[in-house]
């Protein structure tokens, strides 16, 4: 408590010595970036913007605690890293976790960490030569920076001949969710025996991450060198390489199966040499998950794994042509693997004129935990070979496509890589089922910043699918008490809409991660069922050049912080009526911090240069441009006018707020909000 206490005194000298707009810290990289299970752990995490009186950390799952350390800055000082003791539990899920720093300013962007069950070796100074290789012992996990322009840095171990030595790096995918690092690392791996002859190397498994293994000829030292695939280098490049002389999974096969059920998966890695099959429980999760292999008695690293409620299908080879296909009977979950080059997979089934039919495959999708090799396109044909329907790109390098018959009978499903190659770890599975109406939610932005009696705005995203043309009721899981949101229906009419957070003006800091839920009915098989789907937050990246782009991510938080840059927006209605071709006139009034007399500017919608990101407008308003003024400078006043257009439909009590944008830099934007405002269109 006591240090927390010096962090808000801190805050309290920064904030009185300086007018600057409140941004919120921006998380570049940790180090050490790996944290062994069931160990606390010293690290640093760094970034740009201001830290200054952090006090909390927050953690995707469960299983991680940490101790933020932070010293107080001397007056007008910017704060750029904070130091935390970070403790993992014994049974923490192993892999890839997000993490923010809550300071009293605001909450940060996400930054990334990776859960090891090997010991962490730390780099040292100087290995950047053969010479100078830093001895270590397999297994274990190497934490290092490719910090420099030509930085090479060498680890040498002892390898028995006939035993395999696997070396999986995390560099690149936790760079992928970092909100300001325009520049990313393309890491290399390189093998080499103690002649100084090259044994092997890889520089792009698992997306722009390498994996190396290899099976030793020769007792003796061996060496790998780290280093960046084209000789960059960058001080916020960190990674970390499980090195393993273990059995070690990449992917199993097949990769999707039942809840609840045991099932026989071949291992592909080196864990094969030992079984080539292993018995696999399955978790109740539905879903990605990452799940372990038991080989004689220990647990190999994890794989990716579907649990899917889907009867599942394994491909029976061969079934290269459409008159060797696999028979299989839809809804069906298929598995499949591309397992060399030119190798295509064939499925045949009975489809009925009209009913449509949605085929997604799952194998490779950046950004997530399908990892495969295989960039697969999916392609429809009739029994003779014509093709009726295609699709490679629906989900980054991911195929789906929804194929309605125009006949009864049979069809074929193919399946083949686009660039003709293939690998035994070029897994796939594809959800075959009936395309029934559906929907899925993002939410823009991931988190908010509010001082005590400050609002702010969050903009939800549905994506109707199949002919789902309900209202989707959206609700936030796990607020803190001093914060409260405002309701959400989105209208069948509509895309999207806002939902209003506003702290009490009594709260007290705090910093908690949410949930945020939508729920709908739809007809389906002539029953009505309710569904609830989780809504995906979506993360600000700022893109070179200037540019926003968005990044999916798992946390969505809400953080309560000292008074901001504003501290209230006020508008002279809450409630308006408008009739087709009506206008009406805004007033809106800033409060602002005392010491903040920066530019201010009013908008109903999110937007970067032009670019709408979230519009809760109903259809047929826009804003009068020409009518409204929404670029206060340093004053406190504006207003907007918005107009139906003739043929707006009728609608009823949809929210918009205003908001108050302050900018931080070209990309970058804070925005405040108004209270809601309900907009009816009557005839």
């Amino acid at each position: 408590m006591r240090s927390i206490l010096i962090s808000m005194l801190a805050v309290i000298i920064f904030v009185s010595s300086t007018t600057a707009q409140t941004s919120f810290p921006m998380i570049t990289h940790a180090y050490p970036v790996a944290l062994e299970r069931g160990k606390t752990t010293e690290m640093e995490v760094t970034g740009q913007m201001n830290f200054a009186g952090a006090y909390k950390a927050l953690f995707e799952g469960d299983g991680i605690t940490a101790e933020v350390a932070s010293a107080p800055p001397a007056p007008a000082t910017v704060v750029k890293s904070v130091k935390m003791k970070v403790t993992v539990a014994k049974d923490a899920v192993l892999g890839v976790r997000e993490f923010r720093i809550a300071t009293a300013l605001a909450v940060s962007s996400v930054g990334q960490l990776v859960i090891v069950d090997a010991p962490v070796v730390m780099e040292t100074p100087a290995n950047n030569a053969v010479a100078q290789a830093q001895a270590v012992k397999l297994p274990c996990v190497l934490a290092g920076k490719l910090e420099s322009p030509e930085d090479l840095d060498y680890f040498k171990f002892e390898a028995k001949e006939g035993e395999t030595v696997t070396f999986e790096m995390f560099c690149a995918r936790i760079q992928d969710k970092i909100h300001d690092l325009q520049k990313h690392a393309k890491p290399m791996l390189i093998l080499i025996d103690s002649d100084g002859r090259e044994l092997a190397a890889n520089d792009t498994f698992f997306f722009a991450d390498p994996m190396l293994s290899f099976k030793i000829a020769k007792t003796g030292t061996h060496y790998l060198q780290v280093r960046e695939s084209t000789y960059d280098g960058d001080p916020r490049w960190v990674y970390a390489i499980l090195a393993t002389n273990q059995p070690y999974v990449s992917h199993v096969f097949p990769m999707a199966g039942n809840p609840g059920q045991v099932i026989d998966v071949e291992p592909i890695g080196s864990a094969r040499l030992v079984l080539p099959r292993f018995k696999l429980p399955i978790s109740n999760q539905l879903g990605v998950q990452r799940l372990q292999l038991d080989v004689n008695g220990v647990k190999t690293n994890p794989a990716t794994f579907i649990v899917s409620k889907l009867p599942q299908f394994v491909e029976a080879e061969p079934n290269d042509e459409s008159d060797k296909a696999n028979r299989v009977t839809l809804p069906m979950g298929l598995n499949g693997r591309i397992g060399k080059k030119r190798d295509i997979d064939h499925y045949v089934f009975d489809a009925k004129k009209g009913q449509p039919i949605r085929f997604e495959l799952k194998a490779r999708r950046f950004g997530t935990l399908l990892n495969s090799s295989l960039h697969g396109i999916l392609e429809i044909m009739s029994p003779k070979g014509a093709v009726l329907a295609s699709n490679d790109v629906t989900h980054g390098l991911e195929a789906s496509l929804v194929f309605t018959p125009t006949a009864d009978g049979d069809h074929v499903l193919r399946v083949r890589d686009l660039n003709s190659k293939g690998s035994e770890s070029s897994v796939y599975c594809i959800e075959a089922d009936w395309a029934v109406p559906d929907f899925t939610l993002r939410c823009d932005p991931d988190k908010t910043m509010i001082g005590p009696g400050t609002s702010t705005s969050w903009y939800v995203h549905v994506n109707r699918l199949h002919g789902f043309t309900g209202p989707v009721e959206v609700a936030i899981k796990g607020l803190p008490k001093e914060v409260t949101a405002s309701a959400l229906t989105i209208h069948p009419t509509m895309t999207q809409g806002v939902i209003i957070l506003t702290a009490a003006p009594d709260a007290n800091l705090t910093a908690v991660n949410v949930e945020l839920v939508g729920t709908a009915k739809a007809m389906i098989d002539g029953k009505e069922e309710t569904l609830v789907r989780g809504i995906t937050p979506n993360q600000e990246i700022y893109l070179p050049g200037g540019g926003r782009g968005k990044f999916d991510v798992n946390m969505q938080t809400v953080a309560v912080t000292t008074p901001s840059d504003i501290l209230k927006v006020e508008t002279s209605t809450n409630n308006i009526t408008l009739k087709p071709g009506e206008e009406v006139k805004i007033d809106v009034t800033v409060q602002r911090r005392p010491d903040y007399d920066k530019g201010v500017f009013l908008d109903i919608l999110l937007q970067h240069l032009g670019s709408v990101i979230g519009n809760p407008l109903p259809p047929g308003v826009t804003i009068v441009t020409g009518k409204s003024k929404t670029l206060l400078g340093g004053g406190s006043k504006g207003f907007i006018t918005i107009k139906a257009a003739p043929n707006a439909m009728p609608i009823d009590n949809v929210p918009i707020s205003v908001i108050a944008n302050v900018s931080i830099n070209f990309v970058v934007k804070v925005h405040y909000s108004s209270a809601p405002i309900l907009v009816s269109i009557k005839k």
